[in-house]
């Protein structure tokens, strides 16, 4: 399932996981410390979201820290923003609800040649996805 030689973007679902020590986060767990992760800056701003709405504002600040330690932060550039929206509208064909935070995530992971670690259901069956599926 995981491989070495590959570098792995994980997005907002992966690091959530990971931090309520879920199975699925049990897998990201291993890929932190394979230290050939990457985490787009777009996920750092829904997850600080995250922890204000749920009013975790003390509890983020130390998992800020974590991310930026343990991760490769990748900045969304020109070219990243120039092409999320087409990559959200293609994507839209088949997921109806993509948003665009979801678009500039894979537009992020297909310009670095990374594999996104997910189980976000909207990059269900999509190419470049190592989909973490709860366990039932």
């Amino acid at each position: 399932m995981l491989s070495e030689n590959i570098e792995y973007l994980l997005d907002t679902y992966a690091w959530v996981e990971y931090f309520i020590g879920s199975d699925e986060g049990k897998i990201v767990e291993k890929l932190i410390k394979s230290e050939k992760i990457y985490t787009s800056i777009i996920s750092i701003a829904e997850l600080s979201d995250k922890y204000y709405r749920e009013g975790l504002t003390d509890e983020w600040e130390g998992r800020y820290k974590f991310i930026v330690s343990k991760s490769n932060i990748i900045l969304c550039t020109m070219e990243i923003a120039k092409n999320a929206g087409p990559r959200k509208w293609e994507l839209r064909k088949t997921i109806k609800k993509v948003g665009l935070a979801d678009a500039i995530i894979i537009e992020t992971a297909f310009q670095k040649e990374l594999i996104v670690i997910s189980g976000d259901p909207h990059f269900e069956g999509l190419d470049n996805i190592l989909f973490l599926k709860k366990k039932k």
